[in-house]
């Protein structure tokens, strides 16, 4: 359904170039639940605003195509025409994303509205209830009337989920949908998508720091790391820890056991850099990895089809 290949997105600088995205390539199929990982600051949330083409000046893409549907778009501007009834997007902070001075139901039809201009008033409320009632909301009725910061954090983002359905599309990009939700609201948020996801076969891209979620809901996992892709791989081998790159261990390594007894939690020594000319011959990750090398700082690792990983030294 989507391609994106050789994707680079820089910061405009007048002093040097600064990789926000360098190199990506990726692909959805029709149904996958593509999940991508990385540290705050990896470049996850501008990818998914890349395809959607919502980024802005100071960000600018400089290289790359995307592929929706076998056609081929090198301009960002393009990608307007997919919005909503292709792509839709939940935001990660639902409370911040929704219009508090509009009730939930103003909100709903409006989306209805702006899709379907020959729906009428009567049965866009129509529409809107039922869309409360399949993200799974208990008195729609009462909550088309209530205002977002009436509800709950998990509420909200249940509406969020229903405002990204009213379109009808085809992906969803959940941009870490259970941020600051406690675990048995995760839960439900999690198994509502997985529900959305195997009863209308709608393609999701699920972006999270937590790779035991990810590994336990995804077909296949990207690495992402100062705007670079480290890995691609399949949630069975993530789950079983057969890795290949360093940084997909580390980060493995960052989730503490229920059974750990070490004093300490692990946490990878230094901190993410920013992608810039100087590492254009050198591995983004070289400076705090442990198993780097002479040519780690001298060649940069290629990721390409016959390897699934971006490094001189895998695991």
């Amino acid at each position: 359904m989507i391609q994106i290949k050789n994707l680079t997105v820089e910061l405009a600088s007048a002093t040097k170039e600064i990789y926000i995205l360098r190199d990506i390539s990726l692909s959805l199929s029709k149904g996958e639940i593509l999940g991508i990982a990385g540290e705050s600051g990896s470049g996850k949330t501008v990818l998914s605003k890349t395809l959607m083409g919502l980024i802005q000046y100071p960000l600018q893409k400089t290289a790359g195509k995307i592929v929706i549907k076998d056609n081929t778009h090198s301009q960002l501007s393009e990608l307007k025409q997919y919005r909503g009834q292709f792509f839709s997007m939940i935001f990660q902070n639902p409370t911040a994303s929704l219009n508090p001075v509009f009730s939930i139901g103003q909100q709903l039809t409006e989306t209805l509205k702006a899709h379907n201009p020959n729906l009428d008033k009567n049965s866009a409320i129509a529409e809107a209830l039922k869309l409360l009632k399949e993200v799974e909301i208990d008195h729609p009725e009462d909550r088309m009337n209530s205002y977002p910061h009436h509800l709950s954090g998990g509420m909200n983002q249940r509406i969020m989920i229903a405002l990204a359905l009213a379109t009808n599309p085809e992906v969803i990009i959940a941009d870490e949908p259970t941020t600051a939700l406690d675990v048995t609201i995760q839960a439900q948020v999690i198994d509502l998508l997985l529900k959305l996801n195997k009863e209308k076969d709608i393609s999701i891209i699920f972006i999270s720091h937590d790779l035991s979620l990810l590994e336990s809901v995804c077909n296949n996992i990207i690495i992402l790391y100062a705007g670079e892709i480290m890995e691609k791989i399949h949630s069975q081998n993530l789950k079983t820890e057969k890795i290949k790159h360093p940084y997909t261990f580390a980060l493995k390594s960052c989730i503490p056991g229920i059974n750990d007894s070490k004093d300490f939690l692990y946490s990878i020594p230094g901190t993410i850099k920013l992608n810039t000319e100087d590492d254009n011959n050198s591995c983004i990750f070289s400076d705090r990895c442990r198993y780097a090398t002479q040519i780690c700082k001298q060649v940069k690792p290629a990721l390409n089809s016959h390897c699934n990983y971006r490094c001189h030294h895998p695991l």
